[in-house]
């Protein structure tokens, strides 16, 4: 896996099968399957699935 956590969490969620892209070029906001969420819930989503590690809390 990558030391960048949002990559991580892509990566991690697309492994699931779950489409996952970002609606723009900063990578702040994603679509996953069809929802949007912020970097930070894309995350939280990844830890919900127990898909990554790290702390509780992204800052």
């Amino acid at each position: 896996m990558s030391d960048d956590p949002f990559h991580e969490a892509v990566e991690a969620l697309r492994a699931l099968g779950r489409k996952v892209e970002p609606t723009g070029h900063d990578f702040v906001l994603w679509l996953v399957d069809g929802y949007e969420c912020t970097d930070g819930e894309l995350i939280a989503l990844a830890h919900l699935f127990g898909l990554i590690d790290g702390p509780e809390r992204t800052q």
